[in-house]
């Protein structure tokens, strides 16, 4: 008993001890975590006392000249600040990574300088991995794996290896001979004997009856269609004629002199943009990229949906040594690539004259996967005709994320009597998702809820896929018109109303998808100026893309659904979004639809300082300098005017505004700074749908507009105390 008496206290004393040791460290983490916080309030402080100072605090409303007429609200000292108390300690935003839709301005820029290239590099750094050469030839084609690990294992593929490297000193000696001698080590230099070593691959293996599926094509002084100039691209043989086309590239080139190393960031910039360019017209599940960089070193590249891959492959064979292993690893490297890579390996379907334009979509999705078929009768065949070989909308330019690509199409399907009949025109959307969820299942929901403004979805599956099962998805929906911050509508000022009674049907939309059936509700949560669309001569308005939409449960308002992290296009993200608090309602939508509205004044009818205007919409900015530039704009509601500078704005929008901004960031008895450090949105105890309709009322003084008119009978008949929160870590 004794010794059983001991044992025990010395357990105890470890546990003890123990419990000692996690309390000491967890309080050296709370320590540094709060050092941390407390340096990063002070700098953002800094920041904005500095910005604050440098504005005119005399600013009046009739000076600026925006509203036309008598301003709707005077200005005084309790119009909201949103100069900051420190933030909580207890929120978590600082350290949340924030997955954004970055517009398309941030990865099209006028300029494309080595500087551009290093930041685009810098961006997406973290989702360059070093894998085996073998596995990354794996992703590009099973087949050329296999032919890569057995090459040059019989006597014969060492003798076409042999006749290569020859083949390819004598070209570069009958280059010297006509051009002249070009410095070792330059850029030039190795441009030169890339294009030799593949032409050198070419006639070696033509001259034994082999025909590449490849060809070379020098691009460094002989730009694609866009003005890109790679340094080069292998295209496909068949259409070489065509060299400038970027859907015919199957690889791109780029090289750099002795100075870059392997991992040069201006190569990967370049490489990065180049499989933007490469996946513009039509989605890809991959991209292949080669990298010539100091002493002729060749490093593989190959964008996935999810990271870029990439290999150590050797080196261009030197001219006047014997080949070391290395050399000969790069020319086998090559003819594998001529021989066997399938130039059209890459595309997620299958392409005719270029593109895709006529897609059975039951073969493409096998009925057990179908989510949804709204079409009425059985039928065999469900096929689409591409209206155009281009994607008219998507986030296309997107490296890493959830990309998607949109075409008007039309629907074709065969009855099981075999005559085919012409279905409505429609909207096809392909796209990669980073997640579990499925847009074609939240969209589905929205459908059956009888969300308004919202298009019918007709077809929605996953696409059969090995490397990426269940990750690419295709979705059919009925027309949906154009995009509202393009509208030819905005060059009308006559349309000032139209626009006012479109916004009531966005705003529609997303207050009845929140309110839900009882049961369940929707946030859209990636509320932009892209997914707010116009349709027909009647100007109906559309909410798509619903991607990013969370459903949650009545019942259950803490349900933790979606994505684990807070997700949405940046520039329309709210304040408490962008600041990364976790609880998400449609007090956040709503907040998005105002700055939607806000960017289309500014577009169509501001003069804003240009600088200010980039920073804001452009989508280049960093979640943490957004949100100061945010702040110093939304500080009150005469900051907010004088910003856009919209002396020619139509009354009825500017108006409009002001109050969507009042709604918003009008509570003198919460500040902004009070909204965005509590845990909880305060305004969703008071920003009811009759308070948020009530804004659209005034518009039926002047007109007729009937989606106002369903707007405020939807508020009448659904109304509620306060909206509900969903959290989202």
């Amino acid at each position: 008993m004794r010794i059983f008496q001991e044992r025990q206290a010395q357990r105890d004393d470890e546990h003890n001890r123990q419990m000692r040791m996690l309390l000491e460290r967890q309080t050296e983490r709370d320590q540094k975590l709060d050092a941390m916080l407390s340096n990063i309030t002070s700098t953002l402080d800094n920041l904005t006392e500095q910005n604050m100072a440098r504005r005119t605090q005399t600013m009046q409303l009739h000076n600026t000249g925006w509203l036309q007429g008598p301003p709707a609200f005077s200005i005084d000292d309790t119009s909201p600040s949103l100069r900051g108390k420190s933030r909580s300690k207890h929120s978590t935003g600082s350290f949340l990574q924030i997955k954004s839709t970055p517009s398309k301005a941030q990865v099209k820029a006028a300029a494309k300088k080595d500087a551009y290239y290093r930041q685009l590099f810098g961006d997406n750094e973290q989702l360059f991995k070093k894998r085996p050469l073998h596995s990354i030839l794996g992703t590009l084609s099973e087949e050329v794996r296999e032919k890569w690990m057995h090459y040059s294992n019989t006597n014969e593929d060492r003798r076409l290896l042999e006749q290569v490297v020859s083949q390819y000193r004598q070209r570069i000696c009958e280059l010297a001979a006509s051009e002249g001698e070009i410095n070792v080590g330059s850029e030039p230099y190795y441009q030169r004997n890339t294009g030799a070593l593949f032409d050198a691959i070419r006639v070696v293996l033509e001259d034994n009856g082999v025909q590449p599926l490849l060809a070379w094509h020098d691009t460094h002084d002989s730009p694609l269609r866009n003005d890109r100039k790679p340094d080069g691209t292998l295209i496909e043989l068949a259409n070489a004629s065509d060299s400038k086309d970027w859907r015919w590239v199957a690889a791109v080139v780029e090289i750099k002199d002795d100075k870059a190393s392997e991992n040069n960031k201006v190569a990967r910039g370049q490489i990065l943009e180049d499989f933007l360019d490469m996946a513009r017209d039509q989605p890809r599940k991959n991209m292949l990229g080669l990298g010539i960089t100091k002493h002729g070193k060749v490093t593989a590249y190959v964008s996935t949906c999810d990271s870029i891959d990439y290999a150590i492959v050797g080196k261009l064979p030197a001219l006047d040594t014997n080949v070391s292993g290395e050399e000969y690893a790069m020319v086998r490297f090559i003819a594998v690539l001529l021989r066997y890579l399938d130039p059209r390996h890459s595309y997620v379907v299958s392409q005719t004259s270029g593109i895709f334009n006529d897609i059975n979509l039951v073969e493409l999705v096998p009925p057990p996967k179908q989510i949804v078929n709204m079409l009425s009768g059985s039928f065999r065949e469900f096929r689409l005709k591409i209206a155009d070989d281009k994607a008219f909308s998507g986030r296309r330019y997107y490296i890493h994320g959830m990309r998607t690509w949109l075409y008007h199409a039309q629907i074709y399907y065969a009855t099981e009597a075999g005559k085919v009949e012409r279905g409505d025109d429609v909207i096809l959307k392909l796209q990669w998702h980073a997640s579990d969820a499925r847009e074609g299942d939240i969209h589905k929901k929205a459908n059956s809820l009888s969300v308004p403004h919202i298009p019918q979805l007709v077809f929605a599956g996953d696409i059969e896929m090995e490397e990426h099962p269940g990750g690419w998805e295709v979705l059919v929906m009925h027309n949906a018109g154009a995009s509202i911050k393009d509208h030819a509508i905005w060059s009308n000022f006559h349309n000032a109303c139209v626009i006012v009674d479109a916004f009531a049907g966005f705003s529609h939309t997303l207050l009845a998808a929140s309110a839900g059936d009882g049961s369940d509700f929707i946030l859209h949560r990636d509320v932009s100026a892209s997914n707010l669309l116009m349709h027909g001569k009647d100007h109906e308005p559309r909410v798509i893309d619903w991607g990013y939409g969370l459903v949650a449960s009545a019942q259950n308002l803490n349900r933790t659904t979606g994505l684990p992290a807070i997700v949405g296009t940046a520039p329309y993200m709210s304040l408490r979004v962008l600041y990364g608090q976790f609880k998400r309602s449609v007090v956040d939508d709503l907040e998005s639809l105002f700055l939607v509205l806000s960017y289309c004044l500014c577009k169509h009818y501001g003069k804003p300082d240009k600088d200010w205007y980039r920073r804001m919409w452009s989508g280049t900015l960093s979640t943490s300098n957004l949100l100061m530039e945010r702040k110093d704009w939304l500080e009150s509601l005469a900051t907010y005017i004088a910003k856009m500078n919209l002396n020619s704005c139509p009354r009825e929008l500017s108006e409009l505004a002001v109050d969507m901004y009042m709604a918003l960031f009008g509570s003198k008895e919460y500040s902004a700074s009070d909204i965005i450090n509590s845990e909880a949105d305060p305004r969703c105890s008071y920003l009811t749908n009759a308070v948020w309709a009530e804004i659209f009322s005034k518009s039926l003084e002047i007109m007729e507009l009937p989606h106002v008119k369903k707007l405020l009978r939807f508020a009448k008949d659904s109304e509620r105390d306060s909206f509900a929160e969903v959290d989202m870590d």
